[in-house]
């Protein structure tokens, strides 16, 4: 065979590497956001509860609804706003549920676009080591806990670093200046992902022996958010710091790769540790990156240090791991061998995607049965969702009366209203049982409930039927849920 015919060889090959690879990308897309596009109701924990919180933001001045007389925006320098302002945004072109459906995209397909333009700055060469960031984008933290902003902060602070390792190959001020911006944007987007990013640099910094004014133009992007944050915490709110365990510390490891199946769950986690060490141990290509590694370090010993609760969020330590996990990415050099690696985490992806779409599915009919309740209660009323918080925290039903807000107009004090986390606050002085005082059942004052409210949308709490049948009457039963009719003088029997 001759030169010629040899590099024409080549050549022809090219287009259908490219092929394979645009249709690879694309069916890594479509398996990400179909979850999100093929049901009615998005099953994602607190989903249902932003949502309506946006809604009535946007709509506080409609007359088409009164939710100025109970709700007011308590817009200011808090952390965590990029979600809502996206919202928000978003309605003034499209319906709730089309925006919501929109940001829920962008947060499964900005991880792993973020982690390739990572790894690309941190890791040349090693790209395909990306892909493994899927088996992070649709776990237990985005659709069983619901973490949008965290995930949205995930991608954004990749991107910070990347621009940012950019920027300590070539220091240029044109640059500094969009990180500037870029970081200030991961403040609004979650404090996560912006102490993260601090962390990261100053690590890599230190361990790629840079000079100290690098670390100080680095540290300088980072002080609008914080001083932000210190203008924010003027309007209140405590630090709420809880720590667990040991044993809570490793069993938050396990929680990594979490999604529906345990079996599946485990089975992943088995294939990563499998893989990783028949690399380690037989590859003539592995390699360790050492400044990386020191980074991975140092975030994984944040873990065993992090408090388990901060002010409003829980779970807060095992949110770290998934930045951990993505940063170890960088931390491996695979050679000739990471695209094979990265096929190993397709197949992985796509099983686990498949498991998604059949748990979104198969909770449809639960879920339309449970939005049937909100024909029982007209529009405009006010509403106490009496839901066992303790017992229903990551549970789909705890915030699904959320839907009622949009649909129906209703007054609600569950809506999330923390201070300093929400821009968004209850002008009606009503009874709040729920977030963010979190009152158990038992301690509940129902004879506020009956001369505050109208109705009580009532699921999976039983210690709370018999006060309820005390003060109101049935209006509509189906299962577990119940709607209670409240009155503020004496019942008569029921319907």
């Amino acid at each position: 065979m001759t030169q010629h015919e040899v590099q024409h060889g080549i050549e022809s090959r090219t287009p259908l590497k490219r092929v394979a690879l645009s249709l690879l990308l694309l069916l890594i897309a479509t398996a990400l956001v179909a979850p999100v596009w093929s049901v009615r109701y998005v099953p994602l924990v607190d989903y249902p509860n932003h949502l309506a919180s946006a809604f009535v933001l946007a709509h506080l001045k409609d007359p088409a609804f009164h939710f100025s007389h109970f709700y007011a925006s308590d817009w200011n320098t808090y952390p965590y706003l990029t979600m809502d302002v996206i919202l928000v945004g978003l309605q003034r072109f499209l319906p709730i549920d089309l925006a919501g459906r929109l940001l829920l995209s962008l947060c499964l397909l900005g991880v792993p676009a973020a982690t390739w333009f990572f790894i690309r700055q941190a890791n040349p060469g090693q790209e395909s080591l990306a892909l493994w960031s899927l088996l992070v984008t649709n776990n237990l933290y985005f659709f069983l806990f619901g973490l949008v902003n965290l995930q949205l902060s995930l991608a954004l602070c990749l991107v910070v670093i990347g621009f940012w390792l950019r920027f300590v190959e070539r220091p240029r001020w044109p640059l500094w200046c969009l990180l500037l911006i870029l970081t200030t944007a991961l403040y609004f987007t979650h404090l996560m992902g912006f102490g993260m990013a601090c962390l990261v640099m100053t690590a890599y910094a230190l361990f790629a022996r840079q000079p100290l004014r690098l670390l100080w133009r680095s540290w300088f992007l980072f002080l609008p958010g914080l001083v932000l944050y210190l203008h924010s915490r003027s309007s209140g709110g405590g630090l709420g710091l809880h720590y667990q365990g040991l044993a809570g510390k490793v069993g938050g490891l396990l929680l990594l790769m979490a999604a529906y199946s345990p079996v599946l769950d485990f089975m992943t986690l088995l294939a990563i540790l499998l893989t990783f060490a028949l690399v380690i141990t037989v590859s003539p290509d592995f390699r360790w990156n050492t400044r990386w590694l020191g980074v991975l370090g140092c975030v994984f010993g944040l873990y065993w240090v992090f408090p388990s609760s901060f002010r409003a969020a829980m779970k807060a330590d095992i949110r770290l791991l998934p930045f951990a996990f993505v940063l170890g990415l960088a931390s491996v050099k695979l050679g000739r061998r990471a695209r094979t690696i990265g096929l190993i985490a397709v197949v992985l992806f796509l099983v686990r995607a498949g498991e998604v779409e059949r748990r979104f599915r198969s909770v449809q009919p639960h879920l339309e049965q449970l939005s049937e309740s909100f024909s029982a209660i007209p529009e405009g009323a006010r509403v106490l969702p009496v839901i066992d918080w303790w017992q229903a925290r990551d549970a789909l039903e705890g915030e699904f009366w959320a839907y009622g807000v949009i649909r129906r107009g209703w007054f609600s004090p569950c809506l999330f209203h923390d201070p300093g986390v929400h821009p968004f606050r209850i002008k009606l002085q009503a009874y709040t049982p729920c977030s963010p005082n979190w009152i158990p059942l038992e301690a509940w004052d129902w004879s506020r409930i009956r001369n505050e409210f109208d109705y009580a949308w009532v699921y999976g709490a039983p210690q709370a039927l018999a006060p309820l049948s005390g003060i109101g009457r049935i209006a509509s039963q189906q299962s577990d849920l119940r709607v209670y009719q409240l009155c503020r003088a004496a019942c008569g029997g029921q319907p």
